[in-house]
């Protein structure tokens, strides 16, 4: 049996083996958009500063939309961090590499302690169609964890390393959903800083999430004088008792610093001010090497 194709007669069999072709065609996922915008270039931020062995821009293609990465490298790394800022996590990444906005983010600011420890820094953007906003609800969807996967596979493929998440305040939304929603697809670990505890009115929270689903190793590291009332300390047993699949999992505690300015921003307790280093020397150390 045949049939007619563009004006061609054809059997049925290599017609049906064209059209499945067509259909899937789309599905396939388009290979990352990578450009090197420096070499042995000095990453340095607010509060310190350190060299990159490349700074590249990546753009991710999921979903039919754009993710746009700000990738550091350093030489013989030992691992993969992409960096959630909290907010409204829009980074308004340019295609040079430059932040537009989130400089002063606890993490963000703190990326030359992480490549002085030999992990390739990720600052993820936010997708073309939240560009401005991902909050009131995008942290939480499945889209959102959808795009962070496509992220996942292309730093792994890149540099063959294990890849984690770490967020901080309502960045550990979107670090909480990505490894319940991707299992076993997902990170190798994951990290949550100044973590979300509270009910807010501008998105969710990690207690309304299905925290029993997620597995692998899970930092949590809190400030004890943290004193925004979406991120309350108290809050960070119930976190951890949730965590019931997870392990190792292990609490984090911090004293000290300086507060400045709003409770719930960056320069107060919240956003580990002036105790930078002494957090991410914790969270590189415990990543090597996870333990309860």
């Amino acid at each position: 049996m045949s049939t007619v194709h563009s004006g061609v007669m054809m059997p049925l069999r290599l017609y049906c083996l064209a059209t499945l072709l067509c259909l899937l065609a789309p599905m396939q996922v388009k290979a990352a958009d990578v450009r090197v915008v420096a070499r042995d270039t000095v990453v340095e931020t607010k509060t310190s500063a350190a060299t990159a062995q490349t700074r590249e821009v990546h753009d991710i293609v999921s979903r039919g939309e754009r993710t746009r990465l700000l990738v550091e490298s350093v030489a013989n790394p030992v691992a993969v961090a992409v960096l959630f800022a909290g907010g409204k996590g829009a980074m308004k990444l340019s295609k040079g590499g430059k932040i537009g906005w989130g400089n002063g983010n606890f993490l963000i600011r703190s990326r030359p302690h992480f490549l002085d420890r030999g992990i390739v820094t990720v600052v993820i953007d936010a997708p073309t169609d939240h560009k401005y906003d991902l909050r009131h609800g995008f942290r939480g969807s499945a889209d959102h964890a959808t795009d962070i996967g496509a992220v996942i596979a292309n730093l792994r493929k890149r540099f063959d390393l294990p890849v984690w998440l770490i967020g901080t305040s309502r960045g550990t939304n979107s670090v909480g959903n990505a490894a319940i929603r991707l299992g076993g697809t997902g990170a190798d670990g994951i990290v949550l800083t100044a973590s979300m505890l509270a009910w807010n009115e501008k998105g969710d929270n990690l207690l309304d999430f299905d925290l029993d689903r997620i597995s692998g190793p899970v930092l949590i590291a809190h400030h004890r004088d943290d004193d925004c009332y979406v991120t309350p300390p108290e809050g960070v047993a119930k976190l951890q008792s949730k965590l019931t699949n997870a392990g190792p999992v292990k609490v984090a505690w911090y004293r000290g610093g300086y507060d400045a300015g709003n409770p719930c921003h960056a320069a107060h307790f919240h956003g580990f001010n002036g105790i930078e280093e002494q957090v991410v020397e914790d969270i590189v150390t415990w990543m090597k090497a996870p333990t309860p």
